[in-house]
């Protein structure tokens, strides 16, 4: 009886343990948000570029956490869109203090060359529109990045286009990283540099790179060595965890924000954007009457750079 009480305690340790770990990438292009459809300065002088699309793959996931501990997620794949909200959960995982992440750009061998077609619609190595599937031999893309290019900011003429694909090209990545305990669980975020992809890459003129050479070798280095850096995370008080920067909340039409707050982005359960919006200095409201009733999760962003994360309920 002893013992079976006694494992019953560990078991319980244990799951009382056990978090929800969710990867927050925080796209940049230097000190400034990155977004799609903004125009950015090339390499070269006088010429300038213009995302549209940018995808890519993140797999072989270890968590380096607790001082000597690793956590490996070999069956966790995702796929990463910029133009959503970059919040990846992870799973419940027995976790306490992250200190580092590691991680591969693209698909490995093993699950690059399986059929797309077994896989459920949500899963991210199911079929996607657009595309990110070569066919069996190739595999899938890894890295997706398009865009328009030219040597003014008002007349982007030149297309150009960067899928990367090839077992070959399959990137660690090794970055440093902490973590933030939030209401719902622990946030890993990483700062990712996406203003660098295009390091040493002329565009302006138009490019099309569909493979594992030249431009995609060079973008996948960038993206193994320059893109990824440690995130800005806040340590939380208990007493600050328990107030919202959302007031009222659950709301209806307006919530008024933390006078601190300069950007806020709010997704749907499926993580598409719904709302996004930059806040000026002495105007702390958002008005929300857009969006249906339901829950949905907020990044907002501080004056000091940091993030926060929460929940919001809207009901009428």
């Amino acid at each position: 009886m002893t013992a079976r009480i006694l494992l019953l305690l560990l078991l319980t340790a244990t799951v009382a343990r056990s978090t929800d770990v969710t990867l927050v990438l925080d796209g940049v292009n230097g000190k400034a948000p990155f977004r799609l459809g903004s125009v950015y300065p090339g390499i070269r002088a006088g010429s300038f570029y213009r995302p549209e699309l940018l995808r890519y793959y993140i797999s072989q996931i270890t968590i380096h956490h607790d001082g000597e501990k690793h956590t490996p997620l070999p069956d966790t794949y995702i796929l990463v869109d910029v133009k959503e909200v970059q919040r990846y959960s992870l799973g419940d995982l027995d976790v306490g203090s992250v200190d580092s992440i590691t991680f591969f750009i693209g698909v490995d061998k093993d699950r690059n060359h399986l059929d797309p077609t077994t896989y459920p619609e949500w899963h991210p190595l199911a079929l996607k529109t657009p595309s990110m599937h070569w066919g069996w031999a190739a595999g899938y893309r890894f890295v997706t990045y398009e865009g328009m290019a030219g040597t003014s900011e008002s007349k982007l003429t030149a297309g150009f286009q960067i899928h990367t694909l090839d077992d070959a090209l399959y990137t660690r990545v090794a970055c440093a990283a902490s973590s933030t305990r939030t209401a719902v669980g622990l946030d890993v975020p990483l700062r990712a540099d996406y203003g660098r992809l295009l390091e040493t890459i002329d565009v302006s003129k138009g490019l099309i790179m569909h493979g594992s050479t030249d431009e995609a070798i060079t973008l996948m280095r960038n993206m193994g060595s320059a893109v990824y850096s440690p995130g800005i995370t806040t340590s939380v008080e208990a007493d600050d965890e328990r107030t919202s920067s959302l007031a009222p909340n659950p709301a209806t039409d307006v919530v008024q924000l933390q006078t601190d707050v300069v950007e806020v982005r709010i997704s749907d359960m499926s993580s598409a954007t719904v709302l996004s919006a930059s806040i000026t200095a002495g105007s702390p409201l958002l008005s929300v009457s857009t969006l249906p009733n339901g829950t949905y999760s907020v990044i907002l962003r501080r004056a000091d750079g940091s993030i926060r994360h929460e929940l919001l309920v809207i009901v009428r």
